[in-house]
């Protein structure tokens, strides 16, 4: 009897049910791997800035805003898996 891992992403959905009552939607296949995407391109992006930018503050003001970025479109998919 062979239980299917969860992944990642479903471990932490739980976690914050468990945590903030909130009813956590269910993804498509097509919405994980569209929110798949958007990390690897983020990651991508981040370590580009890692390697270019020698200047400490301009390398942080850069980071931050990919990260915001990213967490932005993720939201996105997740507003749209709820149905808002």
């Amino acid at each position: 009897m062979a239980e299917k891992l969860k992944s990642a992403l479903e471990l932490a959905m739980e976690k914050t049910k468990k945590i903030g009552g909130e009813e956590i939607p269910s993804f498509t296949g097509e919405q994980k791997d569209e929110i798949a995407q958007i990390r690897k391109v983020y990651e991508a992006k981040m370590a580009e800035v890692e390697i270019l930018i020698q200047d400490k503050e301009k390398k942080e003001i850069d980071l931050d805003r990919l990260r915001r970025e990213r967490d932005r479109k993720i939201e996105s998919v997740y507003q749209k898996a709820k149905g808002k």
